[in-house]
């Protein structure tokens, strides 16, 4: 039998889920959480093998999370379930020690196979992700950012608007949207949206920005 926890701030999700996954006779989720912080509160006294976890969640993300769990537990596995694409996140969250990445727009059986694949020992990751992962040596992948693309980065974490971040740096609304399309362009960022996302992972995952503007995963 295999165990599951299952972290995510959407309650209608996880219950569904929670529902889906029981029907397969040989999966129990065993314990639910609705944000990073209660999945670590709850890991240390929870028999589990799989953990499925959101990335996009209050009080603590799941790629902030997803380093304490490997420490806690460094054998269970990590199924990111998210509604952020691949292309994105799926690199960052391997090299946080996720085994496997799904988008929430793909079918539910596919979770399952997932689940199998993982309690086998491989990995579930498209091969796009797996390519990149095999061609890079290991380490701390770096972005070098300008002083001023790591200030504008860092206040976009705290949810300002674009006017609130012209007033703080003394710049106009156009230099910072002009910002915002240079810092797409160097994260691999699809949408603004992606880029606030990166934004508040680096803010939340214990980053570090060094005075050269250098960002490290």
């Amino acid at each position: 039998m295999t165990k599951v926890i299952l972290c995510d701030d959407h309650i209608m999700f996880r219950k569904g889920m929670i529902l889906y996954l029981n029907r397969d006779k040989d999966i129990q989720v065993v314990a639910e959480a609705s944000n990073g912080e209660e999945l670590l509160n709850l890991l240390p006294n929870v028999d589990a093998d799989i953990i499925i976890l959101d990335i996009e969640m209050p009080v603590k993300n799941g790629m902030a999370a997803l380093r304490d769990i490997k420490k806690i537990k460094p054998d269970i596995k990590v199924l990111m379930v998210t509604m952020h694409p691949e292309e994105v996140y799926g690199l960052a969250a391997r090299k946080l020690g996720a085994d496997g990445y799904i988008t929430k727009s793909t079918e539910p059986r596919m979770i399952l196979k997932a689940v199998r694949k993982l309690m086998a020992g491989h990995e579930f990751f498209n091969r796009e992700i797996l390519a990149k992962a095999r061609s890079k040596p290991q380490g701390k992948p770096v972005v070098k950012l300008s002083k001023r693309e790591s200030e504008v980065l860092s206040l976009l974490a705290t949810g300002k608007s674009n006017k609130e971040v012209a007033d703080e740096l003394n710049i106009s609304d156009k230099t910072v949207s002009t910002y915002k399309l240079r810092l797409l362009k160097k994260l691999n960022a699809k949408s603004v949206i992606d880029l606030v996302n990166f934004a508040k992972y680096y803010a939340n995952s214990n980053s570090s920005t060094s005075e050269s503007g250098k960002i490290m995963i």
